[in-house]
């Protein structure tokens, strides 16, 4: 009567379709005319949803990106050090 101990190790990979996914694979599958039609329907069912105009957008990002180029162009404040020490 022998006694063998083993160790097993099983590694799996698994891609989960999640309705976003799902969504997002059949948009980018869509002409630019059946987008244009499914957003519209969406807006049509959806009272949350409003249509912006591009003008709109545009100031959006820029905004975004005018606040961005600010925090880089900040230059970093340096901490002063107080040098103390003994005359003899």
């Amino acid at each position: 009567m022998a006694l063998e101990m083993r160790q097993q190790i099983k590694m799996t990979q698994q891609l989960v379709m999640t309705p976003q996914l799902q969504q997002a694979i059949k948009l980018l599958q869509l002409t630019r005319i059946e987008l244009q039609d499914v957003v519209r329907q969406e807006l049509e069912e959806n009272p949350l949803l409003e249509e912006s105009s591009e003008s709109e957008i545009n100031t959006e990002q820029d905004l975004d990106s005018v606040a961005e180029r600010e925090k880089e162009e900040k230059p970093e404040k340096k901490k002063k050090k107080r040098i103390t020490g003994r005359v003899s």
